[in-house]
């Protein structure tokens, strides 16, 4: 008994997607590997690498990726997904992760504070990573010399609840500006 011929185009197309995912599979989790090496041979402390990188296959990754997503039409099944997230915890890795980005090609997106709702920051035509700094998100006010040191991965909510706990006598408004004239 011959098989229909629309049986036999749609098995080779079935065929033909799941090798595709398969080849696509792989290639992530070597460009996962091979990241994982890169970042331990340039940062420190090396034996943190692991902890700090999440490839598509890792069970946090979808929540790592939502996390700081602000604008919902970025977080569709759709949207092109980064092949890693890397979370780094101090300077060294987040140099480690440039490096490592420009040693594989791969192009490097930045996502800090949560505040980017045009979606640059996690959405990209061609195969990238997203370096997610919200672990570095200290804030340091001093009032005395009128200085504050911002970590990249602060909200602004945290930036004025920092204000408000330090600058309690102080003057301080926090989104006001005057403008430029």
């Amino acid at each position: 008994m011959e098989m229909p011929r629309t049986s036999f185009g749609l098995k080779h197309l079935l065929i033909g997607f799941l090798c595709l995912f398969v080849l696509s599979y792989a290639a992530s989790e070597s460009v996962y590997d091979t990241f994982l090496q890169c970042l331990s041979n340039h940062s420190t402390p090396y034996d943190q690498a692991s902890s700090i990188v999440y490839a598509q296959t890792n069970s946090s990754f979808p929540n790592v990726l939502q996390s700081y997503i602000r604008n919902q039409r970025f977080n569709q099944s759709s949207t092109p997904k980064p092949l890693i997230i890397v979370t780094p915890t101090n300077d060294s890795q987040v140099q480690a992760a440039i490096i490592c980005s420009r040693n594989l090609s791969i192009q490097l997106r930045i996502r800090s504070g949560g505040h980017d709702y045009e979606g640059l920051s996690y959405v990209s035509d061609v195969p990238f990573f997203i370096l997610d700094m919200f672990n570095l998100r200290s804030i340091d006010v001093n009032i005395n010399d009128e200085t504050a040191w911002v970590q990249a991965g602060a909200t602004l909510g945290e930036l004025y609840l920092e204000f408000g706990r330090k600058a309690e006598s102080t003057d301080f408004q926090p989104g006001f500006a005057l403008p430029l004239v």
